[in-house]
């Protein structure tokens, strides 16, 4: 087909026009995409191509260039800011390169597949665009020909990718055939994910063989699409299409988020785009002044949404640092910017006169709008045909009569709404700017947020409306769609359920319709699951009768709630707060709790093990014996001693044998069968600490204090191989799945790779001094994980193909004891002397789960073979069971929190501040339990804080001794008491008309503090304590100007102090204790104080008397807080035992009328409300705070429901009722029966409560 111009021959009047139309093409677009490329992106225009004579040009040449106008046209980018990535999703995020530059190393090199990863909105597809662009501007004939492919819009991407996307861009068959044999490709294949493949793409569509398509592959995806083992699904095979996968022809690379400086670069180009009033410092200025803006727009494309909003979002704001704002917020934002300025473009456009009659009639209903229903519809209709795939292909003369038509058919106002909403086109291919764009709608069509339109959004909302709620149309999404299955959808209408009351309502009245109709039990479902997620709280609900079958509960709470008669069926209350529940006549069937009742023994748990069939589980204990279980129904199968303490245990592939390493220098093989020892490999010199079964059963490693490892057969206890750790004692051991490589850590840190079929080390492959304690080796072998030296409780991961450190897990907890990985997906658990089990997602590094509930440090933890539960061990002898599913829910993860030392209420009762003791401060609204941080302006840690009765101040005392009076009104620090004692402020108090501070500073002294001087340097009172000696307590009397001095030990006193005297040296009054003192406070008429003390009693003492008038009794550990309510009826006590207990009386007569159970670690403080009766507030160990309102009930009863409670992310029941329940499984009985939630008189009642009846 080549145009010649033969010797003495004209060429044809075809060829000619072909070659004019070719060269007359060319040089328009060397002029326009010079000078696009120029403006655009300065130093990436293009080179010019030289202009070929006329007589070379091919006709197919001639296709490609039209091609390529077409394709420079359609990839134009208004900004770009060009990637940074690191080599995988292992590697350190400090160890970043440009993503440009390594795809053109790539393309100059003989590798085939270069595999793009990053996050939902991370820049994948803008800069697949980019180097489309890119290779089209450099692209000369001949050269490969760059095509991009968008992955979902193909029917068979797995058979012929490229050959039916050049058909799609009307290629002909004929030079479709050319092409395959002489030209080479650039693919860019773009959306593996959302295409949902699992194939391998190089492989199946056999490129780069004999006869095949030459290509290089650039193929993106999203990270969370992908498993652990997701290279297989990408490497290229070897020579021939048998072999294995050649990891020489593939490479890898991971967009990271945007930089602060690649955040003002975006903007810098994004400004001028539009005439604005803002400028890029602006800009800058509102993202980093909003609180986590900066954190959120690291994703560019939440910075673009971001930008769009910011305008509408700090309009008439005056504190920017209060704004609060939602990931549905900024889409909401965005839309309707969207839709105004296509709005405002149609009306500038010359329309005909049909085409401007409709426009008037968008506009006179309201084009944003009928734009938000259009998108709303068409996204509906996208999962309800397409099940949420993205691409829709519309071709009118074949779909002019589908679903498809009533959205991108030719009507005048379909074909305006289409080309003015946030939707991209290719040809006939049509699709939302991004994924989350589309997930957005289909929330949408849940919840219309245009009809429910407030002011200011950005705003704190008003309270809760009166009127009833308009239920949601019963053919929507919330009725006809599981939800639950859409995290990213639950998250955007958990968002709006924050945003909007009056759909918070809705949802409410859809759970008290499934109460009468069944077929609201999906809807309902829905509904549940996102008011928990949303943070509603089900406390002293009446939701009896309510059908939410499948719902998912995790985290929520229930403190109180009625579910009698409801359908719970496949309910999950992973982590969820069930106290004083009734869940009588309920379906049960396949209701998840997170956990499986956990194993009791008297000794430590060394080792845990699952069968690889999962049917048995194995532990050994520290008294030697050995106890083999069945997973079925958790009996006990077997039990018997060994002589020795066994260190580690190990099933055989064939699930019938034990390999048992242990302190008597040996390595046994137990029969599970005949319940013998088969054999015993000697020959270690020193305690055997690990030990490992091939895959294929036939060999066995030891590892041993003697630094050697050695490998068995396990046939006949022969010794094959002695590797030699020179000079470490080895720790662990662990053989990769194909048994080709074996992986050991020693005490020095060293961790070797070797060849068990040879016994030799693998070259280059050591990583010294990393101080390990412990290793663990993914299933597939491809990764290590290694703490990072003693006590640490970081986590290493490696590369074990390239070597490549990867990323750290850390969650700032202690000292990590065990890791093992999950055989089948992403997963890693650790264990650690915090007692918290940690589930970690391996591909992200981030933290799922926190698994909390043991008493003791964690000595071992495992998954099972199938990966879907978690054992671990603990030194108390507990073995817990956990369920990895019910805790992997899309729950938003709480921050760890520390113990809580203090809660206060304020003065007016509508906050209360909670001190923690890593020194954070948190305001929480009282009525809600919204919170936020309270800053603190020092380097030194806060050790405790008080508020002033009268409302003025509010006091935060520093580890240095120093003491901040912030002003509560303004929010401002204006005074800093700072005296000459540098010991930390551990007590403080005011005294009712504000003008007293008295302070105590650790084991120094206790100072007062005349807050009406403003030169007060503060005065010692009383005597300097004891060195060895606890801090003391001080608190002010509610009438009058007294205070109490409580002086812990040696001996314990308790001293009255005057502030008004001269001399402080001495007190008005001392009064001998005879129990330790820990906690005290004034009665409200001032005549009188509570005292807790460390044996557990409640003393109740009048101050004119020596001996204390009432001993209340019922703690059984320390009661660390007590208090007063301000009536003075009532008084207040948290204790060590995990409880407070309400007691009622007057002057010498009062009993516990109440006792709170439910807290799974020690109530360390609590308070009344000044404003509410019979409110109180609680804090914990567990870094919760709690508040509780006291209820009267039949025959003078006292029941205390909770209000709310912040999130703590584990299991907490006690006090339930199951009578008539159906289908709770026996397994979960006697978990609930463990804690003490319920009882069971067919359990011998040694196991009830086994752990106490408050966890």
């Amino acid at each position: 087909m080549t145009i010649n111009k033969r010797q003495g021959a004209h060429p044809s009047q075809a060829a000619n026009a072909t070659a004019r139309a070719y060269l007359k093409e060319h040089e328009q677009h060397q002029s326009t995409s010079s000078t696009q490329d120029s403006t655009s992106h300065p130093g990436l225009g293009s080179p010019p191509v030289p202009l070929v004579p006329f007589e070379n040009i091919t006709l197919l040449e001639h296709f490609l260039h039209k091609f390529r106008l077409q394709r420079l046209k359609e990839a134009k980018l208004s900004v770009f800011i060009s990637p940074m990535a690191k080599a995988n999703l292992q590697a350190l995020d400090e160890d970043l390169f440009s993503l440009k530059e390594k795809v053109q190393e790539f393309l100059a090199s003989e590798r085939q597949v270069m595999l793009i990863l990053g996050d939902s909105g991370a820049g994948k597809s803008t800069f697949n665009r980019y180097l489309e662009r890119q290779l089209w501007n450099a692209y000369q004939n001949s050269d490969p020909i760059p095509l991009l492919i968008n992955l979902p819009a193909i029917d068979r991407p797995d058979k012929d990718l490229i050959g039916e996307h050049l058909r799609n861009n009307h290629f002909s068959e004929e030079q479709i055939q050319e092409m395959r044999q002489y030209r080479r490709f650039v693919l860019i294949c773009d959306g593996y994910d959302e295409g949902q493949l699992t194939s391998n793409l190089h492989t199946s569509n056999l490129f780069n063989r004999p006869g095949q398509w030459n290509v290089k592959m650039v193929i993106s995806c999203r990270t969370q699409y992908l498993g652990q083992d997701y290279r297989s699904r990408f490497i290229p095979d070897g020579v021939s299409h048998y072999s294995s996968l050649s990891l020489d022809l593939f490479q890898e690379a991971v967009i990271t988020p945007f930089s602060k400086d690649q955040i003002e670069d975006y903007v810098e180009q994004y400004v001028p785009l539009e005439p604005r009033s803002w400028t890029t410092k602006d800009y800058m200025d509102k993202l980093t002044t909003i609180p986590n803006l900066m954190d959120l727009v690291k994703n560019p494309f939440l910075l673009l949404l971001s930008l769009e909003a910011l305008p509408k979002v700090t309009e008439s704001q005056q504190d920017l640092s209060a704004i609060k704002i939602t990931r549905v917020q900024l889409y909401d934002t965005f839309v309707r910017h969207w839709l105004d300025v296509n709005s405002r473009r149609l009306q500038r456009n010359v329309l005909t006169r049909e085409e401007r009659g409709t426009l008037d009639q968008l506009l006179e209903a309201g084009f944003i709008s009928m734009g938000v229903d259009y998108a709303t519809r068409l996204a509906l209709a996208i999962f309800e045909h397409q099940d949420g795939n993205p691409v829709v292909e519309y071709v009118h003369m074949k779909d002019k009569k589908t679903w498809r038509a009533e959205f991108l058919g030719p009507d005048p106002e379909t074909r305006m709404l289409r080309e003015s909403s946030p939707l991209t086109r290719n040809g006939s291919q049509f699709r939302f700017l991004h994924r989350s764009m589309l997930e957005y709608f289909l929330a949408c069509a849940v919840f219309d947020p245009s009809s429910h339109h407030i002011d200011n959004e950005f705003s704190p909302q008003p309270g809760p409306d009166p009127t009833p709620a308009q239920l949601p149309v019963t053919d929507g999404p919330l009725f006809k769609r599981n939800l639950i299955t859409e995290p990213s959808v639950i998250r955007f209408l958990s968002e709006r359920v924050n945003q909007h009351t009056d759909f918070e309502k809705q949802l409410l009245a859809v759970i008290e319709q499934s109460k009468t109709d069944a077929t609201a039990g999906t809807a309902a479902a829905n509904s549940i699951t996102i008011l928990v997620r949303a943070g509603f709280h089900f406390n002293s609900a009446d939701l009896r009768g309510i059908q939410i079958p499948g719902a998912d509960l995790s985290d929520g709470q229930f403190d109180s709630a009625q579910f009698q008669g409801a359908d719970l069926t496949g309910v999950n209350f992973a982590r969820s707060w069930l106290r004083q529940v009734d869940f009588g006549d309920t379906q049960m069937d396949c209701v998840r709790f997170g956990e499986l009742p956990y194993l009791k023994e008297h000794a430590a748990v060394i080792a845990v093990a699952f069968s690889p069939d999962g049917q048995l589980f194995a532990f050994a204990l520290r008294d030697g014996r050995l106890i083999t279980y069945d997973t079925t129904t958790w009996a006990q199968v077997h039990q018997h001693k060994e002589k020795s303490v066994v260190l580690s245990i190990a099933f055989s592939p064939n699930n019938r044998h034990l390999a048992l390493g242990s302190e008597s220098k040996t390595c046994c093989l137990w029969d599970n069968v005949s319940n013998e020892t088969l054999l015993v490999m000697e020959g270690h010199t020193n305690l055997v600490r690990s030990v490992a079964f091939s895959p294929c059963g036939q060999q066995i490693a030891s590892a041993s204090d003697d630094c050697t490892i050695r490998l068995w057969n396990s046939a006949t206890g022969a010794c094959l191989f002695i590797l030699d750790h020179l000079g470490a004692a080895v720790f662990s051991v662990a053989y990769s799945v194909d048994g080709q490589r074996l992986v050991s850590g020693s005490r020095g840190g060293t961790i070797r790779v070797w060849e068990p079929k040879k016994g030799t080390p693998v070259d280059r492959w050591v990583v010294p001094c990393v101080g390990s304690s412990c290793v663990a080796l993914s299933a597939d072998g491809g990764q290590l994980a290694f703490s990072t030296g003693w006590g640490s409780s970081k986590i290493q991961l490696m590369d074990t193909i390239t070597g490549e450190l990867g990323l750290i897990l850390d969650d700032d907890g202690n000292e990590v004891t065990d890791i093992a990985f999950c055989p089948f997906g992403e997963l890693i658990i650790s264990s650690g002397k915090d007692r918290t089990v940690r589930l970690w997602d391996c591909s992200n590094g981030q933290l799922i789960s926190r698994l909390s509930g043991h008493r003791n440090w964690i000595t071992t933890c495992t998954f099972s073979l199938d990966g879907l539960k978690i054992a671990s061990g603990d030194w108390g002898g507990i073995v817990r069971l956990w369920e990895v599913n019910a805790n992997r829910s899309n729950s938003n993860r709480q921050d760890l929190a520390a113990k809580t030392r203090t809660v206060a209420y304020s003065h007016d009762g509508q906050s209360i501040i909670s001190h923690r003791i890593d020194g954070t401060i948190q305001c929480w609204d009282s009525s809600t339990g919204a919170s936020r941080s309270i800053p603190s302006s020092s380097t030194f840690d806060v050790r405790s804080v008080a508020i002033s009765p009268n409302g003025r101040w509010f006091a935060s005392g520093y580890e240095d001794g120093d003491i901040e009076l912030w002003n509560i009104r303004t929010n401002v620090i204006e005074r800093v008491l700072s005296g000459s004692i540098l010991s930390a402020v551990t007590e403080m108090s005011f005294s009712r008309c504000g003008r007293w501070l008295v302070s105590c500073h650790g084991v120094w002294a206790t100072r007062l503090w005349d807050l009406d001087n403003t030169n007060d340097q503060g005065k010692v009172v009383g005597e300097r304590l004891n060195l060895n000696c606890s801090s003391g307590y001080v608190v002010f009397s509610p009438v009058g100007d007294q205070f109490a001095v409580g002086l812990p030990r040696s001996p314990c006193r308790l001293q009255l102090f005057d502030p008004r005297a001269t001399d402080l040296s001495r007190p008005l009054r001392e009064i001998c204790l005879s129990d330790t003192l820990c906690s005290m406070d004034y009665s409200p008429d001032g005549q009188r104080i509570v005292l807790g003390t460390e044996v557990s009693s409640v003393l109740i003492w009048d101050l004119h008397s020596d001996e204390p008038d009432v001993i209340l009794k019922g703690h059984t550990d320390e009661v660390y807080s007590v208090v007063y309510s301000p009536c003075g009826k009532w008084i207040l006590s948290g204790s060590k035992d995990k409880t407070a207990r309400l007691w009622s009386g007057d002057v010498d007569r009062w009993s516990c009328v109440a006792v709170v159970r439910g807290c799974p670690e020690p109530v360390t403080s609590v308070a009344w409300s000044p404003v509410v009766p019979l409110e109180f507030v609680t804090g914990s160990n567990d870094g919760s705070i709690r508040v509780w309102r006291i209820l009267s009930a039949e025959a003078g009863a006292v029941s205390v429901h909770m209000r709310w409670g912040s999130r703590i992310g584990r299991l907490c029941v006690a006090d339930l009722t199951f009578k008539g329940a159906v289908g709770l499984s026996p397994i979960y009985r006697k978990l609930l029966v463990q804690r003490g939630a319920i009882g069971d008189p067919l359990l011998p009642k040694s196991d009830e409560a086994e752990e106490g009846n408050v966890e």
